[in-house]
């Protein structure tokens, strides 16, 4: 590290900040590197300040992730969705024609203005956001996470420096803590519930029980009652389940749960289909939102998105990781349908266990689809149907997935969870047709000009 940043010459100071910071932390984590910024005299022309301090944020938050696999995945994917609205609206004044979300998303008060009258670097107010927010809005920071955030900021704020008067600096810097502070003030009144506590299973043959191992009580049943982004997710739901509920060993429903069993069995799941459900389970590594943003990231720097673009993307899929969970349970506790693995048990093999563990509510819609879906489609809607790779385990030396296709990348994404013995097929294709029709809404809330990159 240290003979990276000799060779771009940075100053002593910043060496002696990061020689500090491995020293104290290596042992623990290894967070990324910084690479050198663009270089570009100031002031930039709008449409051209590079992303790349969004991005190095979005590693190193990745590597901050890295200790939180087994958590539900909620949290967190509430969490980036405030944290990219926030990078958006701490650099959206620098945007010619641009505008807040503010008017746009429920119940979100006006964002603090910068004086017109002067100049700021929105890649130092984007730094001093991304670094409040992280620290504001990730769960489980420990103090060695918390030193390392604010080393990570320094370091960039010390590459900014080299181009950037000391007045500029700070003014960007005090605008993008202000806009950290009042997201976090409109996220508290978001009624974000995962609990359950009004949930009574029904006594019905179609309907969920908890499920074995371990028999767990329902959860996110109160999760459709948080405040949603878009007012189409106030009431959005899933149709109608479009296979009928039948015991009849001729009915489709029950060729659904046969297929199940034969694909997503702990002993007749394939290598490649147990492979696949823990790869997109997130088995042994990060939780599934992030998995998510790693993709996010790897799309807009593959297709060189400036700030301005990338801001708006991180926005607009933090939206499709809050808003797609809240309709997928409402949609779960609004039909109630029981799980594979209660079916198959029950109807066609008593001792059948599922390749994976089984979360603990129904069935009907996927809430991994709920994530994925609804990302992959702002990505489509804003780049095209596009090949992409997965490599978000290769910091563990695991290959990369590659897909001719984002769509294949989701089809693969939603059948991971036939494969892993707790979902219907039908139920992943409603789910993905769900997804769209969010990304769709999403699509139509508009802040950035067509113009910028």
């Amino acid at each position: 590290m240290i003979n990276l940043l000799i060779k771009h010459s940075f100053r002593l100071k910043l060496v002696v900040v990061l020689l500090l910071f491995v020293v104290l932390y290596s042992c623990k984590k290894e967070y990324p590197g910084l690479e050198p910024l663009s270089k570009a005299k100031h002031p930039l022309k709008q449409s051209k300040e590079s992303a790349d301090v969004l991005y190095q944020w979005y590693d190193f938050m990745a590597v901050l992730q890295r200790t939180t696999a087994g958590q539900l995945p909620f949290n967190p994917a509430r969490s980036y969705a405030y944290i990219g609205i926030g990078l958006f609206e701490s650099v959206q004044p620098g945007i010619a024609g641009g505008s807040s979300f503010g008017p746009k998303l429920l119940e979100m008060p006006i964002m603090p203005k910068p004086d017109h009258s002067k100049e700021y670097l929105w890649s130092a107010s984007a730094n001093a956001a991304m670094s409040s927010l992280i620290k504001l809005f990730l769960n489980n920071l420990t103090p060695a996470d918390r030193t390392a955030i604010d080393a990570n900021e320094a370091a960039i704020r010390n590459q900014l420096s080299s181009t950037t008067a000391e007045d500029v600096l700070q003014r960007s810097e005090a605008f993008g803590r202000s806009i950290a502070t009042a997201i976090f003030t409109w996220s508290t009144t978001d009624n974000f519930i995962i609990t359950s506590g009004t949930y009574t299973p029904l006594n019905e043959p179609w309907a969920w029980v908890p499920t074995p191992p371990p028999l767990l009580p329902a959860v996110g049943d109160n999760l459709q009652h948080s405040r949603p982004f878009l007012k189409y997710s106030l009431t959005a739901t899933a149709p109608p389940i479009p296979i009928p509920f039948s015991e009849d060993q001729s009915s489709a429903f029950y060729n659904a749960a046969l297929e199940v069993r034969d694909l997503g069995g702990l002993t007749t799941a394939t290598p490649d289909n147990k492979a696949t459900a823990n790869w997109w389970a997130d088995v042994g590594g990060l939780t599934a939102p992030y998995h998510i943003l790693s993709i996010v990231t790897t799309v807009l720097k593959s297709q060189d998105a400036g700030m301005w673009k990338a801001a708006e993307v991180y926005a607009k899929t933090g939206i499709a990781l809050k808003d797609g969970p809240i309709i997928v349970f409402r949609a779960k506790y609004q039909y109630n349908l029981l799980r594979p693995i209660t079916y198959i048990q029950r109807h066609i093999d008593a001792d059948w266990l599922s390749y994976l563990g089984t979360p603990p509510y129904p069935d009907y819609t996927s809430g991994l689809v709920g994530f994925y879906g609804p990302v992959t489609q702002v990505l489509i809607n804003e780049f095209g149907d596009i090949p992409v790779t997965d490599d978000t385990y290769g910091y563990k030396g695991v290959p990369a997935r590659p897909f001719s296709s984002l769509s294949e990348l989701r089809l693969q994404a939603a059948m991971s969870r036939v494969y892993a013995g707790i979902h219907y097929r039908f139920t992943q294709m409603v789910s993905i047709d769900m997804a769209i029709d969010l990304a769709n809404e999403i699509d139509k809330v508009r802040v950035v000009g067509p113009e910028y990159k």
